[in-house]
């Protein structure tokens, strides 16, 4: 009898968890099966093949400037890991190991910035911007995307290792900045995987920021670019989810990519005794 229950919620379990795979899944094939259609009719689920056509990808490819949103949201992601693991590898290691009058107040006040909304510093750094005249550069885009959030991820990251390896490293002569490439990194290299993928989502996904910095059409990102094939006028839902496919697709497979290396680098990242 208590054989059978085990089963019977091993098998309830089971379903449970198919049904929320499955929920998961539904809303992505929605989109890609419904970006090879031209219908206005959202509940439209005919998807016979005689149906299904490639213009709507057609069109977007067509758009003037494609290739300048797609090299743009390349650069200021690309670039905006690079320089969010650079500072964040940097402002984690001095919080986490480094003792410095202030340390933990000053982590505080940067780790309370977390709660404040993005939307609430727009306006602010977007005079700084201005009065920088850095409107419509990669400046703009690329140098506001390190957060508090990403240092935090270090410094916990970090503060989880021996400090008997930084002291090994010092006796060796290495400072600060080889102790950090050389001993810490390699250790911490899940985070910074990790923060990777956070940042590349972000950057690449963000819509309002580039919306208030770029005015000019050949700065624009591809969100950008993407949202504007939908006017006010224009209802085919075939677009729109053609429009987020595209989209969709470079982080997507940036995170499988992305996903393996975590995998590797949270075996490698381990301390050997």
């Amino acid at each position: 009898m208590r054989i059978m229950k085990k089963a019977f919620g091993r098998g309830l379990a089971d379903l449970i968890l198919i049904g929320i795979i499955l929920g998961s899944i539904f809303p992505f094939l929605y989109m890609f099966l419904m970006s090879f259609r031209s219908t206005i009719n959202a509940y439209d689920f005919s998807f016979s093949l005689d149906k299904f056509t490639l213009q709507q990808y057609i069109k977007i490819f067509q758009m003037d400037y494609f290739v300048n949103y797609v090299l743009n949201s390349v650069i200021v992601a690309v670039a905006g890991v690079l320089l969010t693991l650079t500072v964040c590898s940097l402002a984690g290691y001095a919080f986490a190991k480094m003792n410095f009058k202030g340390n933990d107040k000053l982590f505080l006040f940067l780790f309370l910035t977390l709660i404040v909304p993005s939307e609430v510093i727009i306006v602010p750094l977007f005079l700084i911007t201005k009065g920088l005249g850095w409107l419509n550069t990669y400046q703009a885009l690329i140098l506001p995307l390190p957060t508090a959030f990403g240092v935090f991820i270090m410094r916990q990251a970090i503060l989880d290792i021996p400090s008997d390896l930084m002291d090994a490293a010092k006796l060796d002569g290495c400072g600060n900045l080889q102790t950090l490439v050389r001993v810490v990194l390699p250790i911490v290299r899940g985070a910074l995987l990790t923060l990777a993928i956070f940042t590349f989502v972000g950057a690449w996904n963000n819509f309002l920021w580039p919306l208030v910095a770029c005015t000019r059409q050949e700065m624009k990102t591809l969100p950008l670019a993407l949202s504007a094939m939908k006017t006010q006028y224009n209802t085919d839902v075939g677009l729109t989810m053609a429009c987020a496919v595209i989209n969709f697709l470079p982080p997507f497979l940036f995170y499988l990519f992305m996903q393996s290396k975590f995998k590797e680098g949270m075996t490698l990242g381990g301390v050997k005794e």
